[in-house]
């Protein structure tokens, strides 16, 4: 398999740009709209033809990935693309970019690490042979710890930056896992920016909401739970959440399947499930709940200073449960 290391990365280099917003990543799913509609960069972007680069390992699983893109995005028409094909296009008009990236957000004496699937439209400046990059949207990935280790390190490490940054990419596209990812994944996260784009809105900072008729009827559904979210929770030596204060079990009906079983049903027309997705920001993590019937999301709430998944996750969303019944 081919490396961007090994590929004309100088073109891919001009899209990777490190986002400058704080808030957007305490929204699993962000986007832009409102803030963009006075531009006229969000009528600009409804004209272009949208490219998604995948990891190199989803091209297998190419046709899935077609499917849920298809499922859910009608803003625009669309291309799936290979990362070094991202050069081909730098210097064409009418195109707009789903690509990974990554930057480091230092706050005193800590530094939180956002890894990003970002929607990106480059438009002509006022200045000669200069563009201008806005981001339309953003999706929070939970990265493996070496991928966030590189992003954290990078002003450490030698090289130019323009180095540094080739070979981030090269992991992004090569080597990271993003464990909140998948075909099915997708295209619950590609609803939220559809939809938000089309209705001219904004979505960022939401520390909990939750849909007061969906939701509780998982009193007598099935919550689907990603084997990821059970692995990461067992392997940690410590059970117990850090208040010590274990709350009232969930009690409803669970179901841990796999990425391949949760792709199944929810690209399955005619299966309606809602499920959990777990997504871990550097000391902070996000726990939403969508649902496969329109893949909009019904439960979501953000845990600063508290990275870890316990099952006192579950129990909250039992809690609003039993306060709406």
């Amino acid at each position: 398999m081919k490396t961007l290391n090994m590929l004309k990365v100088r073109g891919i280099l001009l899209f990777s740009l490190f986002i400058l917003w704080a808030t957007i990543c305490k929204s699993q799913v962000s986007y832009f709209g409102a803030a963009l509609l006075n531009s006229q960069k969000l009528e600009t972007f409804k004209k272009t033809t949208t490219l998604f680069t995948l990891q190199y390992a989803d091209y297998a699983d190419l046709e899935k990935f077609d499917q849920a893109i298809k499922k859910n995005w009608t803003i625009t028409p669309y291309k799936i693309i290979k990362p070094e094909e991202l050069a081909r296009y730098d210097t064409l008009a009418n195109y707009s970019f789903f690509y990974f990236d990554g930057y480091a957000e230092k706050l005193d004496s800590t530094t939180n690490v956002n890894v990003v699937y970002a929607l990106k439209l480059i438009t002509p400046s006022k200045k000669p042979k200069v563009k201008e990059e806005s981001i339309l949207a953003t999706v929070t990935l939970f990265a493996d710890r070496n991928t966030n280790l590189l992003i954290e390190t990078q002003d450490q490490q030698f090289g130019s930056k323009r180095s540094i940054k080739n070979n981030i990419l090269s992991n992004f596209y090569n080597k990271s896992g993003f464990l909140n990812w998948s075909p099915g994944f997708l295209t619950g996260y590609l609803k939220q920016i559809n939809d938000g784009l089309l209705a001219n809105e904004n979505c960022t900072l939401d520390y909990q909401f939750y849909n007061k008729v969906r939701l509780p009827e998982l009193a007598k559904e099935t919550l689907y739970v990603p084997e990821y979210i059970k692995e990461v929770f067992s392997s940690r030596l410590a059970l117990l959440p850090p208040s010590g204060i274990i709350s009232e079990p969930y009690n409803y009906k669970l179901k841990f399947v796999s990425y391949k079983v949760l792709d199944s049903l929810i690209l399955n027309k005619e299966t309606h499930i809602k499920y959990v997705v777990y997504t871990q920001r550097s000391d902070d993590k996000i726990i939403s709940v969508y649902d496969s019937k329109d893949d909009k999301i019904i439960y979501q709430r953000f845990y600063p200073q508290s990275p870890n998944f316990e099952m006192n996750d579950l129990s909250e969303i039992k809690k609003v449960i039993v306060s709406l019944k």
